[in-house]
Parts: structure tokens; sequence; C-alpha cells
């Protein structure tokens, strides 16, 4: 029986601002809008995958600046304008996290979830300040724990930073569905400690390339069956 959601924060619960980073790259000499930087993210998050399964993921922080170069290959962004790029990407994410933004309806999807009894938590690779970001949300008081990875001193896909999460909701992994973005760390993650795991895939093309359910937005969490079969792909279809 589900008894408990665990969120990813990151593109899950707080989303990249497409429209600022975009700004920011058009400032600096390469035109980009909001929905081109949101589907170079998911280059991104492929390059993320192929590195774990090269056994070459480094840590959370080597892969946000990865994960940042991927964005402006993707987009084309010319070599010159790469660096001073990436230093104002990284200036205005230590100001204030770049995944800032919260979908409109994540509150009422939050309390809905809670209405029906479960226990909602946090398990999030950040820097330490994931709680502060969810309480300037409005949304920090709807979860019995909040894990971040900087604070825990153990981060995604260890299975140990989940099992802090199940113990201080006082429920066992079978118990429990995690909801994240990438798949070899938030799903293979989520996986090794024991739980069932939803991939967020809001522009769908993750489709017949995982073997694991998705969702397009947090409100379709509302309508999934915890018990539907998990999509069987072989080892060379999965991404």
């Amino acid at each position: 029986m589900l008894r408990a959601i665990v969120f990813d924060v990151g593109n899950t619960l707080h989303h990249v601002d497409h429209a600022w980073v975009a700004d920011c790259i058009t400032r600096h000499g390469h035109a980009a809008d909001a929905r081109a930087v949101q589907t170079a993210e998911y280059r991104a998050k492929a390059a993320i995958d192929e590195m774990f399964r090269a056994a070459a993921a480094g840590t959370d922080s080597t892969r946000q600046r990865s994960y940042m170069e991927v964005v402006l290959d993707t987009l084309g962004v010319a070599a010159a304008l790469k660096t001073p790029i990436a230093r104002a990407l990284r200036t205005e994410n230590d100001r204030v996290s770049l995944w800032r933004v919260q979908h409109d309806d994540t509150p009422a999807v939050l309390a809905a979830l809670r209405a029906r009894g479960l226990t909602l938590a946090v398990v999030s690779n950040a820097d330490g300040r994931v709680a502060a970001a969810l309480a300037r949300s409005g949304i920090a008081d709807q979860f019995v724990t909040i894990v971040d990875s900087h604070v825990a001193g153990v981060e995604k896909p260890d299975p140990r930073i989940f099992q802090l999460a199940l113990d201080a909701c006082g429920i066992a992994p079978q118990e429990a569905l995690y909801v994240g973005d990438i798949y070899e760390i938030d799903i293979v993650g989520a996986r090794n400690a024991g739980m069932d795991a939803v991939l967020m895939d809001p522009l769908g093309l993750y489709e017949g390339t995982i073997d694991c359910r998705r969702i397009s937005c947090l409100n379709e969490l509302l309508a999934l069956d915890p018990h539907a079969e998990q999509p069987q792909l072989n080892a060379d279809e999965r991404r």
C-alpha cells in the first residue's frame, strides 16, 4: 500500500527559470528563448545519465557545471561566449538558485495528496539551501522531512539518502514512491533503496526509452495508479 511520496526538488517541485536563463544568454550575444532552454535541458539530463553509465558521475556540484555546459552546447552558443555566460549563470545561481520557478498548482497538488493520507517528504541533491527555498515558496510545511544532500553528507543515487527520508517518515521502502527527473540519479537510486519511482518528463521525450512510469506534471500524480505495470525494456532500449 502506498503510504508516502518523496520528491526531488530541482525540475520536480522547483524548476529552472528558463526565461531568466534565456535572457542572460541573449544579453551575452546569442539569441535564445525559454522553450529552447527547456528543451536543451533534456540533452543535459541525457549527458548526466551517460556519465553514470560510464562510471564517471563526479559530484552534484561538478555535474551542475557540466549540465549548464551541455545546455549551452545544445543551444549552439559560440565558444567565445560560453565562459562569460557560464560565469553569469553561476553568479546568479549563487545569489538565488536558478531552480526557483514553482508551478501555480504545486501547493494544491501537495495538499490534495496529504488529504488522501499520504506522507510527503523531500530528498534533494542540493547545496544546503533547499529547505529555505521551499519555505520561501510556501510549501515547506507540507513535508515531514526535507533531506538536503549537502546537510546529510550523502547524495543521490546513494540509497542511504533515501533511507534517511524513509526513517523520518517511519515507513518501509515498498510503501513509498519517489518522483524525480533524472533516470540514473532518481529512478535507479530510489529503486536501489527499495522504492518505486516515477520520472518527471514534461516534454514527453522519454517515451519508449525508459523502464519506468512517467508524468508530465505533478498534477498527474493525483490520477496515477501505484499498482500499474512498469514499462518493460531491454538493456539496449533503455537510456
